[in-house]
């Protein structure tokens, strides 16, 4: 059964255009390697990104960015079995977006920060859907 997670985390350093280009570099050859797919989403220093594939696969993969030096604060807030992939076609995608967007997507009002967001996805993660769905949107405009 395939598994999604979805998890925030802080960025230690502010990301230049480069380190990011570095980080999908890296994410997308591993990724491929181990047959998951997703996408990163990058909003006023913090790191969204849903990942899916085989679950135990999934999991170790966010133990270890858990332990990479650019992350911090990683917060998981969704993770559930699924029947199909949403992004089976990006290794890892990536949307560069801002946090009333990213507010936006979630259905909250778009003057939310990214704190008053996280904190909301964790009560209530129905809004997970919304964000997936707009993040997919995001992608396919590019």
């Amino acid at each position: 059964m395939l598994y999604q997670l979805m998890y925030s985390s802080q960025a230690t350093d502010p990301m230049t255009a480069e380190s990011l280009e570095k980080i999908l570099a890296d994410a997308r050859i591993g990724n491929a390697k181990h047959e998951i797919t997703g996408a990163l989403v990058y909003a006023d220093g913090v790191f969204f990104q849903i990942l899916e594939g085989e679950k135990d696969l999934v999991r170790n993969l966010v133990a270890g960015i858990s332990k990479d030096t650019r992350h911090q604060s990683v917060k998981v807030f969704y993770d559930a079995e699924v029947d199909a992939r949403a992004f089976s076609d990006w290794s890892m995608g990536y949307v560069s977006t801002t946090a009333e967007q990213m507010a936006i997507w979630a259905g909250l009002p778009g003057t939310s920060t990214i704190e008053t967001l996280l904190a909301e996805v964790n009560r209530n993660p129905d809004r997970v859907p919304h964000i997936l769905v707009s993040v997919l949107n995001a992608l396919a405009e590019e």
